[in-house]
């Protein structure tokens, strides 16, 4: 099994207050740009409704940016197939969505940068449910929620509460917006401020195509929670969007290299956080942990001669094993790389041919 490469969070940036533009709600509304990141061309009609979902916003973005990741002939297609409105660009630099997230950021020029996965259609809500979280000048970020869409349904071994292995939000998440560690990838926002006071997203992290590895918007966060304690990240549950899960990613091999790996990844990122911030690192996975272990699965063990309650109990058991193995390998593995791997910096290069 090949690991990623990791190096060491920035968490040396120079501690500052970030200049926030403060909207006000008569006055002034926050402009956005929505940045959609895509690879393959097996996902083209996908990238097309999305990039057709954030058209019909209520409210409009400032712009819309399509990072197509070191894939030209995909870039050529969206080039041509795409009008004057949206500005495709091609990220030739590092590869990785971390990288092609970067290329976006350098071009945004909004107020606010949203993110939407390329296999993703955003709610005609989504982006005005995001910018209304902005109104309070604490709120540095803020995400959304991830409804599944199963190309062949969900499957009867599948729990709700492994929907996260999958790019969908846990069941038991809160009703009301609600302040959170990190958002997640598939829908979130940021001031730009953030990007240029604490830097990128970690090209180093981030998944490579269709290689997860995970872990770019928790570090983010935690880093820009370190150097300003005051910053809000807020989970906005009525910013909705559909979430498309292939037949491919629903099998339980997949889900648990997902989770293996995100253990890997939390480990990491635990052994090279700052010693002040331990608490705060892996709070949201302690909790999720002690739910599935207090709640999730008793409540399927309850019923173990049903069938698709003992399937999904056996799935829960096998998939906490897994990230608790990538987290005890971890241990060592990412010390190792820690001590030998710098940080490539930044920003991705970009063409907009």
């Amino acid at each position: 099994m090949k690991f990623p490469s990791v190096g060491t969070p920035r968490f040396n940036v120079v501690n500052r207050t970030l200049p926030l533009v403060t909207f006000d709600k008569e006055d002034q509304t926050p402009t956005a740009s929505v940045v959609i990141t895509c690879f393959t061309e097996q996902r083209l009609s996908d990238i097309f409704e999305a990039v057709t979902s954030v058209r019909r916003q209520i409210l409009p973005p400032n712009e819309i940016i399509l990072v197509v990741d070191s894939n030209r002939k995909l870039y050529e297609r969206l080039k041509g197939g795409m009008d004057r409105s949206v500005h495709v660009v091609l990220n030739e630099g590092v590869r990785g969505l971390s990288a092609a997230r970067n290329v976006g950021i350098g071009l945004a020029q909004s107020h606010l940068v949203a993110f939407l996965d390329d296999d993703a259609v955003a709610d005609p809500e989504w982006l005005l449910r995001l910018t209304e979280l902005f109104r309070d000048p604490d709120v540095a970020a803020g995400g959304g929620r991830a409804v599944l869409q199963w190309s062949e349904g969900r499957p009867a071994w599948f729990p709700e509460e492994l929907d996260w292995t999958v790019g969908g939000s846990v069941s038991w998440g809160p009703l009301e917006p609600t302040v959170v560690r990190n958002p997640h990838g598939f829908s979130m926002c940021f001031r730009r401020e953030v990007f240029e006071v604490m830097g990128d997203f970690a090209v180093d992290l981030g998944n490579i195509g269709e290689t997860y590895r995970g872990g770019e918007e928790v570090e983010l966060c935690l880093r820009m929670a370190h150097h300003w304690p005051a910053a809000k990240v807020v989970w906005e549950p009525r910013a909705v969007v559909i979430h498309k899960i292939p037949a491919s990613k629903a099998t339980l091999p997949a889900i648990m290299r997902r989770a293996y790996y995100e253990g890997f990844q939390k480990r990491w990122i635990r052994l090279t956080a700052p010693t002040q911030d331990a608490g705060r690192v892996l709070s949201t996975e302690r909790a999720y942990l002690k739910h599935m272990l207090g709640r999730a699965l008793p409540s399927r063990l309850r019923y173990f001669w049903r069938p698709k309650d003992l399937l999904q109990a056996v799935t829960i058991i096998l998939c906490v094993a897994a990230t608790g193995a990538g987290y005890l390998l971890g241990t060592t593995r990412n010390k190792t790389s820690s001590s030998r791997s710098a940080r490539r910096s930044g920003r991705g290069s970009s063409r907009a041919g």
